[in-house]
C-alpha cells in the first residue's frame, strides 16, 4: 500500500538564495588567502625580509663613512626588496600556480582574474612593505637617515611597486616550466638591480655603461629614490627621472602581460 504525503501537514525544508559576493568581498578575501601563504614561504620572506637588511648591514659595515653609505644604501635597498617581492615573487609563483594548473581553476569560479592578480600582486608589497619600514627604520635609529623629500621618496618607491608587478607578471610569458622559475627570474631580477645601481652608485662607472643604465627599468626609480634621500636634486627633475623610463617599461610590460600571460599550464604533464 503506498502512501502519499499530505501537503496540509508536510513541511518543507527551504533554502534561502545567496547573491554572488560583490568584486570589493571577493578580492579581501582573497587577499587574506595570500598574504597568509607569502608569511608562510620561507623563501620569500628571506629573499624579500632577510637579504636587503643583510646588503645594507654590509655595505654600511665596509665603508669608511657609514652615515654617507647608509644614505645612499637604505633607499637603494628599499628597491631591492621592492623588486624581489613584486618582479622575483610573482613570476615565481604565477608560473608554478600555471604549470600545476591552480591558475586554470580560477577561471571557474567567480573571482575575476583582475581581482585574483591584484590580490597576488597586494599581498606580495606586504612582506617587502615590512622590509622597507624596517630598512627606513635602520637608517633613522642607527645612522641618522632620513628622506629629504618624503613624497618624492614615496613616489619613487610606488613607482618600483607598479613597475616590478609588470615585469613579474610579464616575466611568466618566458618561463615555461615551473622548476625553470626561480633560476630565470633571479637571472632577470639581479642583472637588472645591479646595472641599475642598487650596489654601487652609477656615479663610479664608465660613461658607457651610465647610458645604458640609464635605460633600464630599474635605473629611474634607483635615482630617484637615492637623490630624495640625499636631496641633490629639484623635486621636479627627480619625478622626470621615476616617472619616465620606469613608465615605458611598466606600460611596455602591462602590454605584453594582456597580450601574451596565459593561464593553462605550458608544458603537457
Amino acid at each position: 500500500m503506498t502512501q502519499t504525503a499530505d501537503p496540509e501537514t508536510t513541511t518543507y525544508r527551504t533554502t534561502s538564495f545567496r547573491p554572488p559576493r560583490p568584486g570589493l568581498a571577493l578580492l579581501v578575501g582573497q587577499f587574506g588567502y595570500d598574504v597568509r601563504a607569502q608569511l608562510r614561504n620561507p623563501s620569500s620572506i628571506i629573499f624579500t625580509l632577510a637579504l636587503p637588511v643583510l646588503f645594507l648591514v654590509a655595505f654600511t659595515a665596509t665603508s669608511d663613512d657609514a652615515s654617507s653609505a647608509a644614505e645612499y644604501y637604505v633607499p637603494a635597498t628599499m628597491v631591492l626588496a621592492l623588486a624581489s617581492g613584486t618582479l622575483t615573487n610573482l613570476a615565481v609563483t604565477l608560473t608554478y600556480l600555471r604549470e600545476f594548473g591552480q591558475l586554470k581553476r580560477v577561471l571557474v569560479t567567480p573571482l575575476s582574474r583582475w581581482v585574483y592578480l591584484g590580490s597576488r600582486m597586494g599581498a606580495g608589497i606586504i612582506v617587502a612593505g615590512g622590509t622597507v619600514v624596517c630598512l627606513g627604520l635602520i637608517g633613522m635609529l642607527a645612522f641618522d637617515v632620513t628622506p629629504a623629500f618624503p613624497l618624492t621618496a614615496l613616489a619613487a618607491l610606488t613607482m618600483t611597486f607598479l613597475l616590478g608587478s609588470a615585469l613579474g607578471v610579464a616575466a611568466t610569458v618566458v618561463i615555461r616550466s615551473e622548476t625553470a622559475a626561480a633560476p630565470l627570474a633571479n637571472a632577470i631580477c639581479l642583472p637588472l638591480l645591479m646595472a641599475s645601481g642598487v650596489f654601487f652608485p652609477l656615479d663610479r662607472v664608465p660613461e658607457w655603461f651610465a647610458d645604458i643604465a640609464d635605460w633600464l627599468p630599474f635605473s629611474g626609480v634607483v635615482q630617484g629614490a637615492t637623490e630624495a634621500y640625499a636631496g641633490d636634486a629639484a623635486v621636479s627633475e627627480l619625478m622626470g627621472e621615476i616617472l619616465w623610463v620606469p613608465g615605458l617599461w611598466t606600460l611596455g610590460a602591462v602590454l605584453l602581460a594582456v597580450r601574451f600571460f596565459r593561464w593553462a599550464p605550458q608544458k603537457r604533464r
